[in-house]
């Protein structure tokens, strides 16, 4: 089974005011925190889906492939869709936001754990909140994602309405969802 991880960091951080996930924290950029999760659980690729405005800022790494955004700006479900087009050998796609500094390869393991061929997506949830941008999609939702598109619906919520999902219960109080949106929820002294 081929499943890759992937970042999604073409976000426009206009609630942060500039790129949040090249910010630094403990001296490391925010979206090494989830990539690092990610490597940890070693997956057959890592991918780094962005923009052409941001992408020169991401630190060299050869075990990296970049998917650069055609349209920038349209959401997760259009990274989705393009990531489904573009990288056909890979059968799941999990799928984790820059800006999510506590993020660790613990979570990533026990989400991997749940991988089975008769879901659609894998997708965290706490209580009543769930979690579709530290979630695992399969390839075979690529039909779904281009009838969305088309009717231009760009909620990641919409698609998981329309696919088999298997929802792996967290509790209200995980960390690991915790998110970057506003320069004062930079973790201080942690």
């Amino acid at each position: 089974m081929n499943i890759a991880g992937v970042v999604l960091a073409g976000g426009q951080s206009s609630r942060f005011g500039r790129p949040k996930m090249f910010e630094p924290l403990h001296d490391v950029p925010l979206y090494q925190y989830s990539l690092q999760s990610l490597k940890e659980n070693q997956l057959s690729c890592y991918i780094i889906a962005t923009n052409d405005d941001l992408f020169p800022f991401f630190q060299p790494d050869e075990q990296l492939t970049f998917l650069i955004e055609k349209t920038k700006h349209q959401g997760p479900l259009f990274v989705l869709h393009e990531l489904l087009q573009t990288f056909k050998e890979v059968d799941w796609f999990f799928l984790i936001a820059a800006d999510m500094p506590y993020m660790t390869a613990d979570f990533v393991q026990k989400m991997l754990h749940e991988v089975d061929e008769s879901y659609d997506a894998i997708i965290p949830k706490q209580h009543e909140r769930i979690q579709p941008l530290a979630g695992l999609y399969h390839r075979k939702i690529l039909k779904k994602t281009a009838e969305l598109i088309a009717q231009e619906r760009r909620s990641m919520k919409a698609l998981l309405d329309l696919i088999h999902v298997h929802y792996v219960p967290f509790s209200d109080n995980e960390r690991v969802f915790t998110n970057i949106n506003y320069e004062q929820d930079l973790p201080k002294g942690d």
